[in-house]
Formats: C-alpha cells, structure tokens, sequence
C-alpha cells in the first residue's frame, strides 16, 4: 500500500487511491484544514466515540483558544449513543468558554442531514467541508459520496452562516437528561409503537429548557435571510457565530461580495505578444558602432527595418495591440494597473478579440501573401535600396556589404514568421478575486478598491449616454454591452438611452466625481455611492458631501482665527 495521503484544498474525499484502497488519509481527510482553524462550526450527524474522541483532542490541542459550535443530527438506527452525547456534555463542562452543542433529531428513520462544516482561520479566509458521510469522516464512507473541501467567498460563508444559526436556534439543548433519556435506536417491534416513541423524544428534546440558558425564539428576515435570536422577553441573543466572530456582512458588504464574484481580474498576458513585425538590426552591419563613449558622454545606436511601408505597418501595428485597447472598453479599473471584467462581459471581448485578429491577419496575409520567401525577395531590391541610403549617411560614397543585405532579409525573415501564427494579438488571463470585509488592518482594508469598482460600475452606462466619443472603438452592440457590465443591478440601467435617464446621468456624474474627491472614510463614500447606483437616491451622498464641506470650511476658520 502507498504512503498515506495528507490532501491540500480544494479537495473531494474520498479520492480513488482511497475507495480502491491503494493508500489511506493520514488522519480525517480535513484535519490539517481543522488544525490551522481557530473555530469550526457546522452540522455533524450520526457521531460516536471515534468524533467525540477527535473534538476533544483538537480542543485540547488548541493553544491559540480554538472553539467549536456543533449541532449533533441523529435519527432512529444511527450510531449514537447515550453515552456519546454525555461524553459532548462533559466536553462542553470541561471547556465551558469554547464548546458547545445542541441536537437535532432527525423526525424519522429515512430523514438525513446534511453534513456542513466551517473552519474559520486567523487571517479571515473559509473553508467549508460539505458532503454526506456521517461521523465526521471517521467511518467507513462509499465511492459514490462525494464530500467537498473548499475555501468559500464571503458571500457563500454568509449563506452558511445565516443557515447555522437558524439550525442552532431550533435545535435542543443538549443537557445530561436529555443524554441520558435517549431511547435504544433500534426500531422496536411495532411500527406505531417505534414513531411513537421517537416522536416523544424528539419533542422533549426540541422544547427542553437549558437551566439559566434562555428559551430561543428565532426570527429570519423575509428580505435578506438575516437570521434574529431572543430570548422570552424578545431580548437579544448572540448566535453561535457571534459568539465566534464569523465575520458579518451587513447589506452593503454583502452587495458587495457579490458584485465582486460577478467578475474576476483580467491582464494582457504579454509573454503571448507577438513581436513587433518591424526587425532590429544591428548597427554592425552598417558599419557603425552600437555603443561609444567619450569620457563622461556616451551613446548607442540602433537599427530597425520595417518589411512594408508605413501606413500598413502602422494599420498592422494598431490591430495587434488591441487586447490592451479593447480591454478597457469591457472591463473596470480596480487599482492602479488591475483592471476587473464582468463573466457576462467575456464572451463579448473575447468576439471583439478575434473579429480584431481576423482583420489583422487579413491585412497581413494580404500584403505577405502566401509565401514568406517570395515576398521578401520581391522586397529585396527596396531593402537593399534603403539601406544603401542609410549606410551612406555613416559613410559617404560607400556600398553597404551584400552579406548585411542578406542579414537584414533573414531577420525579417524571422520575425515575420514568427507572426505567422493563429493569434497576431496577445491573449489575455483571468484570475478569481474575492472582497473580504473580514480582513482589515491598521495596513489593509478592501473600502478602497471597492469604491474604485462601483465608480467604474456607476460611471459606465451614464458616460456612455452622455460622452459622444465613448463608443468609438467599440466593437459590441451597445444594448448587449450596457447589460453585461450592469453588475450590481443599476437603477439607470433600465431606462438606459431615455431622455430623463440622460439628463440623470448627467447629474449623478458630478455627485461620483465629488465622492471621489470627498475626504470622507472609503466605507462611507462605498455606502453613499451603493444607495446612488442601486436606488438613485442621492441623500446620504449629498449628505457625506455637506458633512466634509462644513469640515473643511471649519477647519479653514480655526486655522485662520
């Protein structure tokens, strides 16, 4: 047998080598995602002494004050045990500050939970284990389940989180009696009699009281999913992942997380470039030294021969440029040279990439022809010619060498062939990138770019309504653009090209420039422009304005006075 696996995320579990039983997991397929969290929360289901075991020790590993927020899902037949459960409460007395527990059992036989856990780590990046194998792993799993291990945006730990504690609110306590009182999970004989049963039980369990702990009662907003816990007297309760400190998006991070996932980062791959079809060539070969120097004073000549005349060359030249002038038709500047592109707008650049490509490739194939060799040897006279004038230019009355004639051919030769390719234009690469409201430093903090972003958003569709020159060079319809760069839901949008959406653009132009140059807290401008793009209300950016304009003005009349 191989050596035992250790996997890195992302990962699925249990990979072939283990279901063929080539090699086995080191540990729990998520153990060195478990070890580097500093909490785990989650839904577990039909645990035993294998998990209670392995919660025990990483809370006693954790030296760094690891927590863990578990619901434990059971069913009839499941493999749990009274004795499981006392060892979790004792678990929780034992570290009363960093464990804790509620049940949930399952309303019958064939009823089975999902299986969903969260490990939180240091630096604020997720990783979420989720599939069906029960026991966390530790038992004997089948080829056909498919359990996933992968990091998570903040909008998807948002949906995990807003889901958990909703679970952990209409779970129940799990205290020594109900421990205690759990019936043999072994369906008695008597169908009526074994749902009767577990029915009872699962009743008390649900409604249980937990001593001083207060009775939940749990609330989900009807709009954004938030989930609310209080208490009898309506007071407010921390949720488990409060009590963690998961990270939580307000409604104005969340929008913004997802407008980030709508997109990801694009560059020119210059390693791609063809280069540029005029050929250096070396000053040698006009007899002239590429490098002098005279003293303090220095200076290098060079050489370039272009294989066709100026205007195709230019015409050529500008068409193989276009990844980098197409790209900012498309896409939004994120940050001094990162540009961010809409996923509904790339099949759109990309059509415009080929359709400049093609163009290129038929100039080019129009002016070379089919053969490389036989047009430069209908070029070789003109070359020969020119360089003659050059040369003479060093030296007066002097023939340039037939060998530097034959040199200069042979590099256009080269270069030539080497755009001889499918692709006369750079490609471009894509890369994810997330917003992370949770990782903020004296340092780092994601306000700012995300302002640079929603600018961009905001000011695309009102720019193009009223700057004539905006589509020049453009090579989409415009309808289909305007909506595939729509990616936060923009109010104009959908009177996009109307007389009032004009004359409204052209307001809300002026209040983006001014929130731009506003002194204000990036989080705040982020807010005010978020209300302007999504609602069109202007309030609380006119209000973020007034704000840093009477600061300004009494800040003038303290220094003056």
């Amino acid at each position: 047998m191989s050596e035992s696996i250790q996997p890195s995320v992302p990962f699925i579990w249990p990979e072939p080598r283990v279901s063929a039983g080539v090699a086995p997991y080191a540990s729990l397929p998520f153990e060195e995602v478990a070890r580097s969290a500093v909490s785990i929360f989650g839904v577990a289901s039909a645990i035993n002494r294998q998990a209670v075991e392995w919660m025990e020790g990483y809370l006693a590993d954790g030296a760094g004050g690891t927590r863990l927020r578990l619901v434990i899902s059971i069913q009839p037949t499941c493999r749990t045990t009274e004795a499981d459960l006392l060892e979790l409460v004792r678990l929780t007395e034992r570290y009363p500050d960093r464990a804790a527990f509620r049940i949930y059992p399952e309303k019958s036989l064939r009823d089975r939970s999902s299986n969903l856990l969260c490990f939180s780590a240091r630096d604020a990046s997720v990783v979420v284990a989720l599939g069906p194998a029960e026991n966390m792993g530790l038992g004997p799993t089948s080829a056909s389940q498919a359990n996933i291990v992968t990091s998570v945006s903040p909008s998807t730990l948002e949906a995990c989180r807003k889901w958990f504690d909703y679970l952990w609110a209409v779970a129940g306590p799990l205290q020594p009696e109900i421990a205690a009182s759990m019936p043999q999970l072994v369906i008695p004989e008597g169908e009526a009699e074994a749902a009767r049963l577990w029915k009872e039980y699962r009743n008390r369990c649900l409604t249980q009281p937990q001593g001083d702990t207060p009775q939940l009662k749990v609330s989900v907003d009807a709009v954004t999913g938030e989930v609310t816990l209080t208490d009898q007297k309506g007071e407010p309760v921390a949720s488990p992942t409060e009590e963690l400190g998961v990270p939580k998006l307000d409604g104005l991070g969340e929008g913004i997380a997802r407008v980030f996932e709508q997109g990801m980062l694009v560059a020119v791959d210059k390693a791609s470039r063809v280069p540029p079809l005029e050929a250096p060539v070396k000053p040698e070969w006009f007899g002239v030294d590429s490098f002098r120097q005279t003293g303090m004073v220095s200076s290098r000549t060079s050489f370039k021969v272009a294989p066709f005349d100026e205007s195709i060359l230019k015409r050529i030249d500008r068409l193989r440029c276009a990844s980098g002038d197409l790209l900012p038709h498309y896409s939004y500047a994120l940050a001094d040279g990162m540009r961010w592109i809409p996923k509904a707008a790339i099949p759109l650049f990309e059509a415009a990439l080929t359709e400049a490509n093609d163009e290129a490739r038929k100039l080019l194939n129009a002016t070379v022809g089919d053969n490389l060799d036989t047009f430069l040897s209908t070029q070789r006279d003109r070359i020969r010619a020119d360089a003659q004038r050059m040369y003479e230019a060093y030296h007066p009355g002097g023939k340039i060498p037939e060998s530097a004639v034959g040199n200069i051919v042979d590099e256009l030769k080269s270069r030539l062939g080497k755009a001889g390719g499918e692709a006369l234009i750079p490609k471009v690469a894509y890369s994810p990138v997330a917003f992370n409201v949770g990782h903020v430093t004296k340092w780092s903090s994601p306000w700012g770019q995300a302002f640079q972003l929603l600018k961009g958003i905001a000011e695309f569709p009102r720019a193009a309504m009223t700057n004539k020159f905006f589509w020049q060079g453009v090579r989409t319809d415009e309808d289909a653009l305007i909506k595939a760069m729509d990616v936060a839901g923009d109010h104009l949008v959908a009177e996009y090209g109307g007389r009032k959406a004009k004359q409204r653009a052209a307001h809300e132009l002026a209040v983006l420039k001014d929130l731009e140059a506003s002194p204000a807290e990036a989080r705040d401008r982020c807010a005010a422009l978020w209300t302007l793009l999504t609602a069109g209300d202007d309030t609380a950016a006119n209000k973020l304005l007034a704000a840093a304009a009477e600061a300004k003005a009494s800040a003038a009349k303290a220094a003056g006075g």
